[in-house]
């Protein structure tokens, strides 16, 4: 029996759902919840008591059919109301494989003993549109039950906008610095941006937060509006590269992203970078590329691109905005100097001179450009390694150019493969000489260069993004000219990596 076939729109118009032991005494409890279901989507007595009964039915036979069950296995029951008034109830079952064709067909006009035992799947069938048991393989089987109802009166509720979203010219936006105090608000704005998709977790636990804030690890820049927090745009310091701040979470509260709310955090945050109220060489950031409204927020600010990070991080869910169906996205990394550069000569393979050249000048890095080689003096290679398991990316970052480069980093990349990182960057010094043939060093290990990244005045590294699945360089999105030429020149180096050779 197959499950009825609907070419109409299938987001639910609600969707709730319950676990249960392989218990038949939590049956009740399950008829009332149903009930209530059945009350919101607007159905009858008669498909209430309907999608009772096979509900009833079914569970009763996948209970009785799993005696052996554990404790701690558990029936998933959901009820979803679909539109044009299709109620599907499924029913996810870890027990015995079902095998319709050993029930027994029961025949009302002509009852027998032999046949008893598929009276209830019979009673089932009878009140519903359709029953079909799914085999989902390693995910055990899925019981479905559908029925249309004549009419439905769900109706979703709506949140009363007006309240936040006053004109402009009515609101009175203040910024300033945020304070311990804050934490909680600004988990409220992150949830409202992101909802669970920010990858920072730390925006998602207030006593976390609250002492980060008060030991200076993170610098929030806050936007207000009636004394309310609206907007954050925070700096992130840290131990390992104490010479940059990062610049992240630019969060506006989505009644107030037609506002000038934005235009007064921008400002703030530039006037705090200019007034060098942090100790810091540079600033940087890495913007989404699904889209390029982030990307041109940071051009006001000054902020200029300097490397692709392939790959990087989950999407996110940016609330109220739609973007590309990928698992995940590339980051644009983008700088800005607040110090004069103390490298007179950056070290790039003469490859990717043509394409850095332009990007190095644009973003103020005003040095000459060397491809000069020379092999390592030390035996041993070091480094530093630092994962980002919410993200499935890490870095590697070479603090000492060994004669075993390619050894040495060959084997933590196998590792954090082995973790499940499908992203690692791996950054190499550019103030000295490059180890010969460099490229093809990180080639062997899946990796193409994508640019540089500053770290301080005096130190910058090359860029290397080793990933471990297809990239769609077509979804990147840029709205730098110097960025897109970059974009294609790394399209260029991944498909002479990925290719596959004639035989």
């Amino acid at each position: 029996m197959e499950a009825t076939n609907t070419t109409e729109d299938t987001t639910p118009l609600f969707s709730v759902s319950m676990d249960i032991p392989y218990d038949v005494r939590f049956m009740d409890i399950v008829l009332v919840w149903m009930g209530g279901n059945s009350v919101l989507a607007g159905c009858d007595q008669n498909e209430s008591d309907a999608l009772s009964l096979a509900i009833e039915e079914t569970l009763s036979f996948l209970i009785n059919a799993y005696p052996e069950a554990e404790t701690w296995e558990q029936i998933r029951i959901e009820y979803v109301l679909l539109p044009k008034g299709l109620t599907q109830i499924t029913i996810a079952n870890a027990g015995p494989p079902v095998h319709l064709s050993r029930i027994p067909l029961y025949n009302p006009q002509n009852p027998s003993e032999s046949e008893i035992d598929g009276l209830w799947y019979f009673l089932a069938r009878s009140v519903v549109d359709d029953l079909t048991f799914k085999n989902l393989g390693w995910a055990g089987w899925q019981a479905v039950i559908q029925k249309r109802l004549a009419r439905t009166s769900f109706k979703h509720k709506h949140a009363d906008k007006t309240q936040d979203a006053k004109p402009d010219r009515k609101m009175s936006f203040t910024t300033r610095v945020a304070t311990p105090n804050d934490a909680a608000e600004l988990v409220d704005l992150t949830y409202d941006t992101y909802r669970y998709s920010y990858p920072a977790e730390h925006f998602y636990h207030e006593p976390k937060l609250r002492q980060v804030i008060e030991e200076r690890g993170i610098l929030s820049i806050v936007v207000e509006a009636d004394g309310v927090i609206i907007g954050n745009s925070s700096f992130v310091l840290s131990q390992h590269t104490p010479r940059c701040a990062y610049l992240c979470s630019l969060m506006i509260k989505r009644a107030f992203r037609q506002s000038r709310a934005i235009i007064h955090l921008l400002n703030e945050v530039d006037r705090f970078i200019a007034a060098s109220s942090m100790d810091v060489d540079l600033c940087h950031a890495g913007m989404v590329t699904t889209h390029t409204g982030s990307q041109k927020a940071g051009t006001k600010l000054g902020f200029m691109p300097v490397a692709i990070l392939l790959s990087q991080t989950p999407i996110v869910d940016f609330r109220g905005m739609t973007t590309a169906s990928v698992d995940r996205e590339s980051l644009l990394l983008v700088i800005r100097l607040t110090a004069t550069p103390q490298n007179p000569i950056l070290y790039i393979p003469e490859r990717h001179h043509a394409v850095m050249a332009p990007l190095l000048a644009q973003s103020g890095l005003n040095c000459s450009i060397s491809g000069e080689q020379e092999a390592p003096l030390a035996m041993h290679s070091a480094f530093t390694s630092k994962e980002e398991l919410n993200d499935g990316s890490a870095f590697i970052t070479m603090t000492q150019l060994g004669q075993d480069i390619s050894l040495r980093l060959q084997k933590r990349v196998f590792m954090l493969k082995a973790k499940g990182i499908q992203t690692i960057v791996i950054l190499i010094p550019a103030w000295r000489p490059i180890p010969p043939n460099l490229d093809l060093v990180m080639a062997s290990m899946h990796a193409i260069f994508t640019g540089i990244k500053p770290v301080s005045a005096q130190e910058c590294y090359l860029v290397y993004c080793a990933v471990s699945g297809p990239v769609d360089f077509s979804l990147i999105k840029l709205s730098d000219t110097l960025a897109v030429a970059l974009k294609d020149h790394c399209e260029q180096l991944f498909q002479e990596l990925v290719a596959e050779q004639s035989e």
